[in-house]
C-alpha cells in the first residue's frame, strides 16, 4: 500500500493505479509492503531507486546509513510492529530529501498511524525534514508508552508474585509466560531505540545545511529523549531478571516443600512396613501368632512407629 501525504489541506490518499492524484505537492511517501507498481510510482516521484528489503534488513554500517548528494538513505533494521512482544521484527527504512520522504515499512505501527493522524490535523504538513522529525517523535513516543505499559504489567506481576495468597503456586507457571513476553517486548524496543539512536547521531553528525540549525536542536532534543528511555529500559531489564530469579526461587522452593513432605511420608512409613515385613512372614516359630491378642499388639506398634517419628519431626520444626 502506498500513502502519500501532501504539503497542503489535501488530506492523504492512497495511491492507486490510474486513479487521478490531488495537485498539491507530496511530501511524505509512505509505502506499507509494497508491489512493484507502488514502488515504481514511488521512485518516479522520488527520482531515485528505493532500497530493497533485504537493503534495509543489513546491519553494517555502510548499508543503513548513508548520503548521496541531497539524498539521505537512513535504514533501521529492526522495528516494532504494531503489537509488540508478537511475531518478528521487520525492517524500516526511509529516504529523506529536502522536499520529500519517503518511508519503507513491512507491518503495521502505531507510530505512523499517529503521525499520519497529527499530519491529517494540521493545518500544514511542513517540510519533508518536518514530517521526519514528527515520525520520529512519533516512534519515540510509542516506544516510551509501551515502556511505561511494560512497568505496570511489571508492578502488577510483582504484587502477584509476592502475594502470600493460597492460589500464588498456581500462579508462578503463568508468571514465567509473562516475564518472557515482557523480556521479547523490552529487546524488540531497545533493538529499535537503537536503531533510531543511531539514525539521529548520523544525522547530527553530518548535519546538511538543507536540515537547518532549528531542526538539528530537535534532533538533539530527540537524541536525549532516546537516552533516557535507554536508562528506563535499563531499569525495566533489572526488575524483570529480578523478577524471573523471584519466580524461579519461589518455584524451587515449592518443589522443595513437595520434596520434603515426601521424604517425611517415606520415613515415617519405614517403622509400620518393616513390622508388617517381619509379621507377615509365614515361619511357624513366629511365637507373636499365638498370643491371644497379638494382632492388636501389632497394630498398636506400627501406629506408634508412625506416631514417634512424627513427633520427633514436629520438635525439630521440620514441618
Amino acid at each position: 500500500m502506498l500513502t502519500i501525504h501532501f504539503a497542503g489541506p489535501a488530506a492523504c490518499t492512497v495511491w492507486k493505479p490510474g486513479v487521478a492524484e490531488p495537485a498539491d505537492t507530496p511530501v511524505w511517501l509512505d509505502l506499507l509492503d509494497p508491489d512493484d507498481a507502488e514502488r515504481a510510482h514511488a521512485e518516479s516521484v522520488l527520482g531515485a531507486k528505493l532500497p530493497q528489503r533485504d537493503q534495509i534488513s543489513a546491519i553494517e554500517l555502510s548499508s543503513r546509513l548513508r548520503s548521496d548528494d541531497e539524498i539521505l538513505r537512513l535504514n533501521i533494521p529492526a522495528f516494532v510492529r504494531a503489537e509488540a512482544g508478537h511475531g518478528a521484527m521487520t525492517p524500516l527504512g526511509f529516504v529523506l530529501t529536502p522536499k520529500l520522504l519517503v518511508s519503507v515499512r513491512y507491518a503495521e505501527s502505531l507510530a505512523f498511524a499517529h503521525a499520519s493522524e497529527l499530519t491529517d490535523k494540521a493545518e500544514t504538513a511542513g517540510n519533508s525534514v518536518d514530517m521526519f522529525i514528527g515520525l520520529i517523535e512519533s516512534i519515540v513516543n510509542v516506544s516510551a508508552d509501551r515502556m511505561e505499559e511494560t512497568a505496570a504489567e511489571l508492578s502488577k506481576l510483582s504484587r502477584a508474585v509476592f502475594s502470600d495468597e493460597g492460589g500464588q503456586r498456581g500462579l508462578l507457571r503463568g508468571a514465567l509466560f509473562k516475564v518472557g513476553a515482557a523480556q521479547r517486548q523490552i529487546v524488540q524496543l531497545r533493538s529499535a531505540m537503537l536503531g533510531v539512536s543511531r539514525v539521529i547521531a548520523y544525522l547530527c553528525e553530518i548535519s546538511p545545511e538543507w536540515i537547518g540549525k532549528k531542526k538539528l536542536e530537535r534532533f538533539k532534543t530527540i537524541q536525549t529523549d532516546i537516552g533516557s528511555l535507554n536508562e528506563f529500559e535499563q531499569q525495566l531489564s533489572d526488575r524483570l531478571q529480578f523478577l524471573l530469579d523471584a519466580v524461579l526461587g519461589f518455584i524451587n522452593n515449592n518443589q522443595n516443600e513437595i520434596m520434603k513432605v515426601l521424604t517425611i511420608v517415606s520415613v515415617v512409613t519405614i517403622g509400620p512396613m518393616t513390622l508388617a515385613g517381619i509379621w507377615g512372614m509365614n515361619f511357624k516359630s513366629i511365637g507373636e501368632y499365638d498370643w491371644p491378642h497379638g494382632y492388636a499388639m501389632a497394630l498398636a506398634a506400627m501406629a506408634v512407629s508412625v506416631i514417634v517419628p512424627m513427633i520427633i519431626f514436629k520438635w525439630k520444626r521440620w514441618f
